[in-house]
């Protein structure tokens, strides 16, 4: 795999230079008898460009807790054990992109400063009551590994994404013939990946099972942020009348520090059946893996149908829509189920492991070209 990306990422960039080195030179470059290769004549010109998206995060569904019905037999082991998972799933999030293009005068050189992001929160909650069931029953936490018995709880788990990128670019264009654009870019990408799970449990057990109540709460915090090359190509396909069909695809290759961190507290109030204060018990727990320096492969595309309306010789408007997906390898640190061992409630404890982090949805965007 990492054998293939480079060779790809090798490839663009011969590519990329071969562009930049034919675009100081006015004649065409012949493709075929009849159809051949152009650096176009421009003039100093803006593009400003603004998108919004409705992206959805590809790996958007979490097991935050295990709820736990049993029963004990005579030797006190668990018997007849149910479960129930339960599972945040995110949704489609509302965010926005936008960059400026600089054109420099001469033969299609340009440069391109460039922002995208995600930012969005999805929720799921579920209620649990076994009154005066003995012995109560278990929620099992996989964001912390920790389990606690009650008879009433109440448990939230939260899904928080921030994703930001910036790209410095500079692009060269070719015209194909008369109907394909081409420009190969390279350049540099900044990325920061942070996504936190958080939940918050109160849970009451009745005298029966001990009279006590109390509360939990804990998070799991994974952050990437890194910087590297950045390669790729936008493609146009004129269609006539303004229209156009408009596509990238883009690599990128991010050298920085992954961080992933859990904290857990969990405060218990024992209530004296003999109406004595009570007395508190707390704990807590944290878990910091610290700072790995790792290398994160980036690829992302893009296809719309493309519309721009000439107002003069020196000013357009665009307007552009369709989909895309970016999907960055082995970002997120993550608790994940292991093979290996069980516990005594017949389920595998958790460990880390990396996993993707991926978005996709449609796009629409706007430009303004100014000579």
């Amino acid at each position: 795999m990492k054998t293939k990306l480079f060779v790809t990422l090798l490839s663009l960039g011969l590519v990329c230079g071969s562009a930049y080195a034919a675009a100081g030179n006015e004649a065409p470059l012949p493709m075929s008898n009849d159809v051949n290769m152009t650096a176009p004549d421009q003039s100093g010109s803006w593009s400003l460009g603004v998108t919004g998206v409705l992206m959805k995060p590809t790996n958007s569904s979490t097991n935050y807790a295990t709820q736990f019905d049993y029963t004990v037999d005579s030797h006190g082991n668990h018997t007849n054990t149910t479960t129930t998972p339960e599972t945040v799933t995110a949704g489609y999030y509302k965010w926005f992109g936008a960059d400026i293009t600089y054109a420099f005068p001469g033969h299609g050189r340009d440069v391109t400063l460039a922002y995208e992001g995600l930012h969005g929160s999805s929720a799921d909650s579920t209620t649990n009551n076994f009154d005066n069931q003995i012995p109560p029953p278990a929620t099992y936490h996989y964001l912390t590994g920790n389990i606690t018995s009650a008879d009433l709880s109440y448990i939230k788990a939260t899904i928080d994404t921030q994703y930001d990128a910036a790209d410095l670019v500079f692009g060269q264009k070719l015209n194909v013939g008369q109907r394909v654009q081409l420009h190969p870019f390279m350049g540099l990408r900044y990325a920061r990946i942070d996504i936190e799970q958080k939940f918050n449990e109160t849970f009451e057990a009745f005298p029966n099972d001990g009279n006590f109540g109390g509360n939990a709460d804990g998070k799991a915090d994974s952050t990437f942020s890194g910087i590297g090359p950045r390669f790729g190509s936008d493609a146009g396909l004129i269609l006539g009348q303004g229209f156009s069909l408009r596509g990238r695809l883009g690599l990128s290759a991010l050298v920085g520090s992954q961080q992933y961190t859990v904290a857990y507290n969990q405060n218990v109030i024992d209530r004296d059946v003999f109406n004595l204060p009570p007395t508190s018990h707390e704990s807590t727990k944290t878990l910091d893996d610290g700072s790995v320096t790792r290398i994160i492969p980036e690829i992302d595309a893009r296809l719309g149908l493309n519309y721009t309306y000439n107002f003069a010789s020196k000013t357009a408007l665009g307007f552009e829509a369709g989909w895309q997906a970016t999907d960055y390898l082995q970002a997120v640190s993550n608790n994940s189920v292991s093979n290996t061992s069980k516990d005594d409630f017949g389920v595998e404890p958790p460990h880390y492991e990396y996993s993707n982090f991926g978005l996709q949805g449609p796009y629409a965007r706007i430009q303004l070209d100014v000579a």
